[in-house]
């Protein structure tokens, strides 16, 4: 399938799903406060929890799967309270712009800029700028670890810690030839979240895909949680790069739930419970 065919299929994903969003009322039962926020990529909705509070606390920013092309903010909602709940912080969760209309690196951009904007106005969020991580859910976990990357490049800020929940981590390999288990999101759809979110140019770059990141730019990174399911076909890159941030000194907690499958997270099994108390732990000692 060509890379316009690819495209095609994903914005006809996109608008199934913005159906079943629409039949789900998932918006009219959104709780987070929406602030909308200016960058260079026009207005990047944020869903803001704890921010009626006028204490001080540590930041948590948030981005929600979806290929880089479908999902919203709304998605993360239940996680993000719970968070919130159990590690007392603030939390901002970042409606970044989508592809294919917003391809590569405009994503990145966005979420650089509304951080910035949260970092500069922490006062009047009541924000502490000192204490703030980063994380997110498939392709927000492939955005989140990125944004990790760019910020040590950039010196402006940095991060206590990312929470990397079964992400997309090579853009660049053909989903096809990628480990296939049962319940595995499928190779044509992955392939089209792919061709959306980049081109054949760019799929290599490490901040697109980041298993092809050269060491010196992973060490340094902060303390990491990584999460892999076992029934998908992104679990093998994810053990590859917990091997290549060991490698490149930095601490890592994985762990892999081998009889789930990508997205489960959003569920409410036995694991995803799992998922979600050690997600807030990890919060708890790393903020």
């Amino acid at each position: 399938m060509t890379r316009e065919k690819q495209i095609k299929y994903g914005k006809k994903l996109r608008r199934m799903m913005r159906f079943f969003n629409k039949i789900q009322s998932v918006v009219s039962k959104r709780i987070g406060k929406v602030r909308l926020v200016e960058t260079s990529h026009g207005q990047v909705k944020v869903l803001e929890y704890g921010f009626d509070s006028a204490e001080t606390a540590p930041l948590y920013i948030d981005m929600h799967g979806g290929g880089f092309i479908l999902g919203s903010a709304e998605m993360d909602e239940a996680m993000n309270l719970y968070f919130k709940e159990k590690a007392n912080v603030k939390i901002i969760s970042i409606d970044y712009p989508k592809a294919p209309e917003n391809p590569y690196p405009s994503a990145i951009e966005a979420v650089c800029e509304v951080i910035t904007h949260y970092i500069r106005h922490a006062a009047k969020y009541g924000v502490d700028k000192e204490r703030f991580g980063i994380g997110g859910h498939s392709a927000g976990a492939n955005l989140a670890t990125v944004m990790c990357m760019k910020a040590k490049t950039l010196g402006t800020f940095a991060f206590k810690f990312q929470m990397l929940d079964y992400p997309p981590l090579d853009l660049y390999t053909d989903p096809f030839k990628k480990p296939l288990p049962k319940k595995a999101i499928s190779p044509k759809m992955a392939a089209a979240f792919n061709a959306c979110y980049a081109d054949a140019k760019t799929a290599k770059s490490p901040y697109v895909s980041p298993v092809f990141a050269k060491t010196e730019q992973l060490s340094g990174l902060p303390p990491t949680l990584l999460i892999v399911a076992g029934y998908d076909s992104l679990h093998d890159e994810g053990v590859r790069y917990r091997q290549m941030l060991k490698e490149a000194g930095v601490h890592v907690e994985f762990h892999d739930f081998s009889q789930s499958a990508h997205g489960f997270t959003y569920e409410k099994s036995a694991d995803a419970l799992k998922a979600h108390a050690l997600i807030a732990d990890f919060i708890n000692r790393h903020i």
